[in-house]
């Protein structure tokens, strides 16, 4: 389940947030969610979003109107946290003050076997613990390494959120296809698909922002579209978005302002 919320800025509210804002937001986030949290339930969430301007590492809101997407395979966890965020008349992201005035479920798209998809937020392979050598090494989003990594934490993240041994048997097709095209694009502009992120502990890994296509059961395509894929999506890692057939739109409408405007149109005509 995916829910988009609208906020409003309150009048002379600040209107600044680091451009990569996760643990920000992780920190105000975790005021609603209800403990102890189920082991089963998993949830993700997008960057804030709204015109803004992007300058030296910060993004500035222009518009009165921010959105934020939170989104979890546990249905009536993310409707009763939702519920407690409107039951706050002013919601504080950092420095902003943000008054809650919509709530909008998302229309879930229909699952195929093969499913395109952009990133909303950073997708993260390595778990920081395995020492930061590891979790600092850039892997080839091209590579059947990438592919395989993805695959293993989906099928571990899966398991854990209960689904059988018998199950997990059906979903052993899994295969992760980089767009080489746009990898192409974004290296000949001098631009990056992948970055250092900190997460809320301040280790470094390695996330990446690129379209891919994914060759998977359509159960494991509505588990990632609900829970995030890769790790750390709790900390606002991992948002996918489907690229719907024949439109430039994808099923969401947002994205990560990190996906260089303008270099596609996919990335730039969301989150509307």
């Amino acid at each position: 389940m995916r829910i988009k919320i609208t906020f409003n800025k309150q009048f002379k509210s600040p209107s600044n947030l680091p451009l990569h804002h996760q643990n920000t937001l992780y920190r105000c986030l975790s005021e609603f969610i209800e403990t102890p949290q189920d082991p089963k339930t998993l949830f993700t969430f997008s960057p804030i979003k709204g015109t803004s301007t992007v300058f030296k590492g910060y993004v500035k809101f222009i518009s009165n109107k921010v959105n934020l997407i939170v989104s979890s395979n546990d249905a009536e966890f993310l409707e009763r946290m939702v519920d407690k965020m409107f039951q706050r008349r002013i919601i504080y992201i950092g420095k902003m003050n943000l008054l809650p005035k919509l709530k909008t479920v998302i229309e879930m798209p229909e699952f195929k076997t093969e499913m395109k998809y952009l990133c909303i937020s950073p997708i993260v392979l390595i778990d920081c613990e395995k020492g930061q050598e590891e979790s600092e090494r850039n892997i080839d989003p091209t590579s059947q390494e990438f592919s395989d990594i993805l695959f293993n934490t989906t099928i571990e993240r899966m398991h854990a959120a209960g689904f059988t041994e018998d199950e997990l048997h059906e979903f052993d097709t899994f295969e992760v296809v980089a767009d080489k095209s746009y990898i192409q694009k974004i290296t000949e502009n001098n631009k990056r698909f992948a970055r250092f992120y900190k997460n809320l502990e301040g280790k470094t890994m390695v996330g990446y922002l690129l379209p891919f296509t994914l060759h998977a059961h359509p159960k494991v395509h509505e588990f990632i579209f609900n829970a995030g894929l890769g790790l750390y999506t709790s900390q606002g890692y991992g948002m996918i978005d489907v690229v719907q057939e024949n439109t430039p739109q994808s099923s969401s409408n947002l994205t990560d302002e990190s996906y260089t405007p303008g270099s596609d149109p996919n990335f730039d005509a969301i989150f509307n």
